[in-house]
């Protein structure tokens, strides 16, 4: 009896984390969906009012508000020539209410756009690595704190 109690329990919580697991996914399907969208509001709203944004420049945002305002500025020259592709490599699920997940960025230029220092040619793609903390909060998953790095060349094994 108690190993069926016990196979019970594991199979419950399995199912749980999957889940968890395909909440948080839709999340970030949802941020790709904005950002090709050019709708930088509705990509914003996966963040929590408290969220900290590390860019892959190393700009420190912190706030929903201020992350809006942030996109909003270079939203002309970097967001709107750009296509995003999220592809979801892994997450942990640290507890019913935290987890972290790792996602690979792919970001595609649409067309010519200048960024400081020169101009980034129509169909340059460049990769960033993406590591995000969310929380759940009266049953909502929300992105607490999310670090973009950027990929500059494949890592030497």
């Amino acid at each position: 009896m108690k190993v069926i109690c016990l196979l019970l329990t594991a199979l419950f919580t399995s199912a749980v984390a999957i889940a968890q697991n395909d909440d948080l996914k839709k999340i970030i399907q949802q941020q790709e969906l904005d950002w090709n969208k050019n709708d930088m509001k509705s990509f914003s709203n996966a963040f929590s009012e408290d969220a900290v944004l590390i860019n892959f420049l190393g700009m420190y945002w912190q706030g929903k508000e201020n992350i809006i305002t942030q996109f909003s500025h270079i939203n002309d020259c970097c967001i709107k020539p750009t296509s995003v592709k999220f592809d979801w490599i892994d997450s942990n699920i640290l507890s019913e209410n935290a987890a972290v997940a790792h996602i690979k960025e792919t970001l595609t230029a649409k067309e010519d756009y200048a960024v400081p220092g020169g101009v980034v040619k129509k169909g340059a793609v460049n990769t960033k690595f993406i590591t995000a903390v969310f929380e759940k909060k009266n049953n909502i998953w929300k992105i607490v704190s999310m670090q973009v790095t950027q990929v500059n060349a494949p890592p030497r094994l």
